[in-house]
């Protein structure tokens, strides 16, 4: 399960299950137009908002504009990503 979080435009946010189940720190995956887990970028949450990869369907630009929207949003997200890891787990 990869629930979609949040949209911006074309952007689409998400987080996946595998990261919730295996990884001890908050990311988030971005993709334009569709949640497509071998394309997309993934930006970790904390501890600090960092690049994981860049993805392959993200121009440059776009990956700029998403990061503005996770620093906008960098405390919905976190709130969001612990829930979904308690989830999850």
């Amino acid at each position: 399960m990869s629930p979609k979080i949040l949209t911006a435009g074309s952007l689409i946010f998400w987080f996946h299950s595998y990261d919730a189940l295996h990884e001890n720190r908050a990311s988030v995956h971005i993709g334009k137009g569709s949640q497509d887990d071998v394309t997309d970028a993934k930006v970790w949450l904390e501890p600090e908002i960092s690049i994981a990869r860049s993805g392959r369907v993200l121009r440059q630009y776009e990956l700029r504009n998403a990061l503005k929207v996770i620093e906008q949003n960098h405390y919905f997200l976190l709130e969001q990503w612990h829930d979904f890891k308690r989830r999850s787990g």
